[in-house]
């Protein structure tokens, strides 16, 4: 499937199934409710992941929404593919709302992977549609320094993906151990100190059920575990 613009009277005669409801305000609302998402998509993905968002309330002004635009050369205010008129032609007999990957090409001929899905008032009623293009055709090297460069420095960098907390503190309190486990001459009760503060920096503790499992991870009583955090609190 080609991605190119659609000509007017192709959307007016193609879609004999166009909703026949009036938009709302309130799935223009909806709609603006994904905005954000496509932010978080493309700044995880990088610059060679188009994102953009389609209205259904007019199909040749349909995209409401667009990041990276670079990578189709579309822009806001252009009309829906043809293409797009069919996953919206569908979207009302069907309850099927993801569509893809597929591959589509712009019109320099750059080869994309693209998904799609629909977007739905609170009457289950197709209004428009969340798409990811993914140029395929830029080098690699520049797509992986792309994707990685795209990482916020801001962000937490040292966060542990477990499958349940016991494994998420067992991991936790195994890189404190060995972090201090390289400096002498400090008493346990001291390390273990040390260790709690560590954790509680990271926000271990803000878990329900934490202060027991580190307790046993370091081998002391759960109290004495309330007890360092006490003093880190006192101590500010």
């Amino acid at each position: 499937m080609v991605v190119r613009d659609v000509k007017k009277q192709v959307i007016q005669e193609t879609f004999e199934g166009q909703p026949n409801f009036p938009f709302s305000a309130g799935d223009r609302v909806v709609l603006e409710r994904y905005f954000p998402i496509t932010e978080m998509i493309s700044r995880c993905c990088g610059s060679g992941c188009e994102v953009l968002i389609y209205s259904y309330e007019d199909f040749n002004k349909a995209i409401i929404k667009i990041i990276n635009e670079h990578v189709s050369g579309r822009c806001l205010g252009n009309p829906i593919t043809e293409f797009g008129l069919n996953v919206a032609k569908a979207a009302i007999e069907s309850d099927e709302d993801i569509t893809g990957p597929y591959l589509a090409r712009t019109k320099s001929g750059s080869l994309l992977k693209c998904i799609s899905m629909v977007i739905r008032n609170e009457k289950k009623q197709p209004i428009g549609a969340l798409g990811i293009n993914i140029d395929l055709s830029i080098p690699m090297e520049r797509f992986v320094k792309d994707f990685l460069l795209s990482i916020d420095q801001s962000g937490t960098a040292d966060e542990v993906l477990a499958s349940d907390l016991g494994e998420k503190v067992a991991t936790l309190v195994a890189e404190e151990l060995e972090a201090f486990s390289r400096i002498t001459g400090v008493s346990p009760s001291k390390k273990n100190r040390n260790i709690v503060t560590a954790l509680n920096k990271r926000g271990i503790f803000d878990v329900k059920g934490s202060v027991e499992l580190v307790a046993g991870e370091l081998g002391v009583t759960k109290h004495t575990i309330y007890k360092y955090l006490r003093e880190i609190m006192d101590n500010g």
